[in-house]
């Protein structure tokens, strides 16, 4: 499928405006996340970012260290990428997709898992940001736990089994 035949039946079933663009990036908000579209010529894919905020600057090591973990063999990202944008500082959630193996109905749903994975490491980031604002700047510094939140992981603990 065409990059812009996917985008045009994404905005067509969603009712919004005509989604093509010059440069093959169509930026869009959708449920308090900004998503970003990126068209991969070379690969002929398609890049999807759905940035889930900005953690406080106390929060950023525990949240990183989680994201990390997740991202170990994608156990906590629905086979998304957690990172960080290195221009705003933004968390996101970040996924290519081939284009030769999605039409619109696949597209739509591998859209929406991702969706979902962002709109719950969303969460994590603002329980993670209000439990710092509640500690306050006066607190004493505790240990706070690092590890992927049980809902995200569906690996188990423990590592390889070795043969």
């Amino acid at each position: 499928m065409e990059y812009n035949e996917l985008m045009q039946s994404f905005a067509t079933k969603y009712g919004l405006a005509d989604l093509q663009s010059d440069n093959g990036t169509v930026v869009l908000e959708i449920d308090g996340m900004t998503i970003g579209f990126i068209h991969e010529p070379a690969t002929d894919s398609v890049m999807v970012v759905a940035e889930i905020g900005y953690p406080e600057t106390d929060v950023s090591v525990n949240l990183a260290s989680a994201m990390l973990k997740a991202n170990y063999l994608f156990a906590g990202t629905a086979g998304a990428v957690l990172c960080q944008n290195p221009v705003t500082g933004a968390y996101a959630v970040m996924r290519e997709y081939r284009l030769v193996e999605h039409d619109p109905k696949t597209f739509e749903g591998a859209l929406e898992a991702l969706l979902n994975s962002a709109d719950q490491w969303k969460g994590v980031l603002e329980a993670m940001n209000e439990t710092d604002a509640e500690d306050g700047e006066d607190a004493e510094e505790e240990e706070t736990d690092s590890s992927v939140p049980d809902e995200l992981s569906p690996m188990p603990a423990g590592g390889f089994i070795r043969v």
